[in-house]
């Protein structure tokens, strides 16, 4: 007959524990769509057009008496003008791109995208993309500096090797 024993912790049912397992398992996914959802934002910041949130008008041009200024044939002349276009106009993804709104001089209000340099670190980061590589621990790289001599020591004494683990720094010549 062999009997398995399962280590609980004291005060915990096989239901409170199952309980508890779930919601940890449903915390893990939580987390893992708020990161997706973060990392979509920061590539609609990147993908995002800052020629998207202006439009193009034209209008006509004016002598200094502020007659309309037309052509030989009589055609009235314009020249090409740029605006911001209405917040409704701006779609979704545009609209959650736009860090803030100015007003500029003449009453205009002028949206303004996030930066694309912070949303590319913050993706960089994000994705791990161009960090340093974490470097594997070993044995070694735990050590302080005085085990770490004192091993080397060692070993080359088991090996019969002389060596001399001094630090000498150059001293200045009073020539």
């Amino acid at each position: 007959m062999i009997m398995t024993l399962t280590a609980m912790p004291v005060g915990l049912s096989g239901g409170r524990l199952d309980r508890i397992t779930y919601l940890t398992s449903q915390a893990e996914e939580l987390i893992a769509d708020k990161r997706q959802r973060i990392e979509e934002q920061l590539w609609d910041v990147l993908d995002a057009d800052v020629g998207d949130l202006f439009e193009t008008f034209e209008v006509a041009t004016s002598d200094k008496d502020g007659k309309a200024e037309t052509d030989e044939a009589g055609k009235m002349l314009t020249v090409k003008k740029q605006r911001p276009k209405l917040l409704s106009d701006l779609s979704p993804d545009l609209r959650k791109a736009t860090e803030h709104v100015q007003v500029d001089a003449r009453g205009n209000f002028v949206p303004q995208l996030y930066s694309k340099l912070q949303a590319n670190a913050e993706l960089r980061k994000m994705l791990n993309i161009g960090g340093q590589k974490d470097r594997q621990e070993t044995d070694v790289s735990r050590l302080s500096d005085a085990e770490l001599i004192q091993q080397l020591a060692d070993q080359a004494k088991e090996l019969g090797i002389e060596i001399d683990l001094n630090y000498q720094f150059a001293q200045k010549s009073d020539e």
